[in-house]
């Protein structure tokens, strides 16, 4: 056999083996169940969990984990329609009750606790310092629509100091309002505690109101559908450890 013709077997036979590979390779992925672990987090607790998701990952080299963030209200409304969860965390314990009776979740547990807050736009910091002095004064006010948990407490905040919010901005979740204060486009929003905390602009905090007060708790549950059980767990475990509560304090939550 020519030179030539060794060389041209050698090719086909590499080449073949590279097809063989390949294959492999997607029949092992399709059989894997692959996919990244899903964790759907309300706005208000994304950063603790982008800084828990970084911990798995290194602890677990190889997993990938997809973060779904949105308001609570909405979370639950997409599992309700059928989106795919391993893990759940939410601003409100009254949210996961409804999942808990829709048999979307396994039992849950409160990881932790956030106050509301109201703060100002820089513009204003320092200027406006109660609540007294937002009263009929014209100004701009973002809160979460009702549904959010942040939302609801604004409201019973609100009607507790006697402070109309009938033409406040509503916006889908907390990290919305934030932005919005911190760009200056509204003059007041109704946060939390957390957020005063992790905000990198100079935004002020009503100290002396009455908003802390009002607070919400996060439970966490692994969904009970989910086809990731034994992973959902070890991602779940890493709020109990040290870990877990060090970077809850350090984003200004309170351990329950």
């Amino acid at each position: 056999m020519g030179q030539n013709s060794v060389t041209c077997v050698r090719s086909r036979w590499s080449l073949l083996l590279a097809m063989v590979l390949v294959v492999s390779i997607v029949v092992a992925g399709c059989g894997s169940g692959s996919r990244s672990l899903n964790v759907f987090v309300a706005s208000s607790f994304a950063k603790v969990a982008q800084q828990l998701v970084a911990e798995h990952v290194a602890r677990y080299p190889g997993t990938e984990v997809a973060l779904n963030i949105a308001g609570s209200g909405t979370l639950v409304t997409q599992l309700q329609e059928g989106a795919e969860a391993d893990v759940v965390i939410l601003a409100s314990t009254h949210h996961m009750t409804t999942l808990k009776e829709n048999g979307l979740v396994s039992a849950s547990k409160v990881i932790a606790r956030n106050s509301l807050a109201v703060v100002t736009s820089p513009r204003l910091a320092g200027i406006i310092t109660s609540i007294d002095e937002i009263r009929d004064r014209g100004f701009q006010i973002a809160v979460c629509v009702d549904s959010a948990p942040c939302g609801a407490l604004a409201i019973a905040y609100a009607s507790a100091v006697g402070l109309d919010l009938s033409l406040a901005t509503r916006e889908p979740n907390v990290r919305a309002v934030l932005a919005k204060v911190e760009r200056d486009e509204v003059d007041i929003g109704f946060v939390y505690i957390s957020d005063v905390q992790s905000s990198r602009v100079g935004i002020g905090h009503l100290a002396s109101g009455e908003g802390s007060h009002y607070s919400t708790s996060y439970p966490l549950a692994v969904a009970a559908d989910s086809n990731r059980q034994q992973e959902a767990r070890d991602f779940v475990g890493l709020f109990a450890e040290e870990v877990g509560q060090s970077t809850l304090i350090h984003f200004g939550f309170q351990l329950p």
